[in-house]
């Protein structure tokens, strides 16, 4: 129970076998040179949206030190990468998310050797699902203000996090780190983490748009205001 107090989903090479550790770090390596390749750098001619970014990544890694649970390797904490996500982007969310993770890292809350493994889980797995909600809502639903908020933001923070906590509850059952016995009623507590996820992002989003939509990339007045 030592490490039961640390990062979120904070995985320890006590509980995984090396290949699964040696795995993740070569599809994190793709996925973050993906990124990179894919990021939209020159909007970081403007001083403003870099100076969102900066104060969003700080804020973003301050929130991932909030964490709790009682076992080890299913401790919990908001992620807020839906609202990352459609402020900036999958590319830029992912090396968000990964200078969080890094931050975290360097202080001694996780371990260098499950880097990868927690940053997928924190964050590329639940921006994949944030920004794949976007995009059939973009193209099969009504553009509609009340579509964004409360299907993409609202709904699209709670579906990242259950994807997030599943794939980790997985992994740990899965390389038998635990077995059913073991986590007791954490997993129950995943069910508890979805309002609060859900609603933080919905409320950010909805705050934003009405006061800075120039700060939401995937949103537009054209496409969600005029003309409804």
């Amino acid at each position: 129970k030592g490490v039961a107090h640390k990062v979120n989903m904070n995985f320890s090479t006590q509980l995984l076998p090396i290949t699964w550790l040696w795995t993740s770090h070569l599809l994190y390596v793709i996925a973050l040179g993906w990124a990179i390749w894919e990021a939209p750098w020159y909007h970081l001619k403007d001083s403003e949206d870099t100076h969102v970014l900066l104060g969003s990544g700080v804020i973003l890694w301050s929130i991932w030190h909030q964490s709790a649970g009682v076992t080890a390797g299913m401790e919990f904490h908001l992620l807020l990468v839906t609202t990352i996500t459609l402020m900036f982007g999958w590319p830029f969310a992912i090396i968000m998310v990964s200078l969080a993770q890094l931050g975290l890292t360097i202080e001694g809350q996780a371990e260098w050797a499950t880097f990868s493994l927690n940053t997928w889980c924190n964050g590329i797995i639940p921006i994949g699902v944030s920004y794949g909600i976007y995009w059939l809502a973009y193209t099969w639903l009504p553009r509609h203000l009340f579509i964004y908020i409360y299907i993409i933001a609202f709904a699209g923070g709670a579906l990242a996090m259950l994807a997030s906590r599943l794939v980790g509850l997985w992994i740990l059952l899965g390389s038998e780190a635990y077995n059913w016995t073991n986590l007791g009623d954490e997993p129950m507590f995943i069910l508890v983490m979805l309002f609060p996820e859900a609603f933080t992002n919905g409320l950010l989003i909805t705050v934003l748009v009405a006061y800075c939509p120039q700060w939401v990339s995937s949103f537009s007045d054209k496409h969600y205001l005029q003309g409804k």
